[in-house]
């Protein structure tokens, strides 16, 4: 029964990924997390923080510890550092905890500095790869403004007066648009007697940054989140505020609670995870033979739950709604319709 899925090409790993406007350590953020981890429907064994971005900090080891006690106390998931905050601490082992990740956390640092390290390390198609192959990306602060095309490097602008420039990013939201630019603390007020919106640099250097550019923004609010689901083909936006999508041609606003097709933004955008269809069949045999299978895969669940083999009923779950099938389990078995 366990070969049967693991060579089943049905098998598709959930691919998601979460931006931060900020507060993604907060309290009323669990939930979110909560509900991200349950949607992923499977045992999530393998969970790392990347801490890079604030690897230059004298107190990395003090927040590393607090952000590994966030997820223990307040969402029930154990973390491990992967003490990765230098170019010197790289290793192999890093590559290959990305690799086999199911959870990666990275959050607040400098952008400039996680880019050089890594991009340097090949960090960046690591990360692109985990996308393609499925598991939960939760990036904030720092860590969320690598994820464009294109980066602001907010140190350098708004704390040493650098003239304002974007700078080359991850590009991991390719998805979306031709060119990005991930925006947190979008609605930032903190400065009081001059503007810190728009990353702590204002907007009107925001505005110059980006005049005459077709790009893409996405501005997300403070305690705020957009999570795209890539099987699904889908963003929510959660938490306190709302995500600004603007670009020259025009600005969506994303309220929290509300859910936006990928599609919408870009047309040509195609889902990671496609249904797997023949071709060169008839409609009524290839329906027949779909609901074969399918008939089988609700029955071994069925055995699999009878003797409480749980991860094999949740792979096969996986496979059903990967497909579009729901289940409605009853005390005599499950029944299936296709959605």
């Amino acid at each position: 029964m366990e070969n049967f899925l693991k060579n089943s090409k049905l098998v598709k790993k959930p691919s998601i990924i979460t931006l931060f406007g900020s507060g993604e350590t907060s309290p009323h953020m669990a939930k979110l997390y909560r509900g991200i981890i349950n949607d992923f429907n499977s045992k999530l064994k393998f969970n790392f923080l990347l801490d890079t971005p604030f690897g230059f900090q004298e107190n990395h080891s003090i927040l590393s510890n607090k952000i590994i006690k966030y997820f223990s106390d307040k969402i029930n998931l154990k973390i491990d550092s992967m003490n990765f905050p230098d170019n010197n601490s790289y290793n192999e082992n890093i590559a290959n905890k990305i690799n086999n990740s199911d959870f990666i956390f990275s959050g607040p640092g400098s952008p400039t500095y996680a880019l050089k390290i890594w991009k340097k390390n090949g960090i960046d198609s690591l990360l692109e790869s985990k996308i393609s192959n499925g598991g939960i990306l939760a990036f904030s602060s720092a860590a969320a403004l690598t994820f464009g095309s294109h980066v602001i490097p907010v140190y350098e602008i708004y704390k040493v007066g650098e003239n304002p420039k974007l700078i080359p990013g991850l590009n991991l939201l390719s998805f979306l648009y031709k060119e990005t630019l991930v925006v947190p603390h979008f609605n930032n007020q903190e400065g009081g007697d001059h503007d810190t919106s728009h990353c702590f640099i204002g907007k009107k250097r925001f505005n110059n940054l980006i005049k005459n550019r077709d790009i893409l923004v996405l501005g997300i609010e403070e305690h705020t989140s957009i999570t795209f689901n890539l099987n699904s083909s889908s963003m929510k936006v959660d938490g306190k505020g709302k995500v600004i999508l603007k670009s020259p041609k025009g600005i969506v606003e994303i309220n929290s609670g509300e859910t936006l097709g990928i599609n919408e933004i870009n047309s040509n955008y195609t889902p990671i995870i496609e249904n797997e269809k023949s071709s060169n069949k008839p409609n009524e045999i290839e329906n027949k033979e779909i609901n074969i299978d399918i008939d089988i895969l609700v029955d071994i669940r069925d055995k699999a739950r009878s003797k409480k083999l749980w991860d094999i009923s949740d792979q096969v779950r996986d496979i059903l709604l990967s497909n579009n099938i729901e289940l409605e389990d009853n005390p005599d078995g499950s029944k299936w319709k296709k959605n």
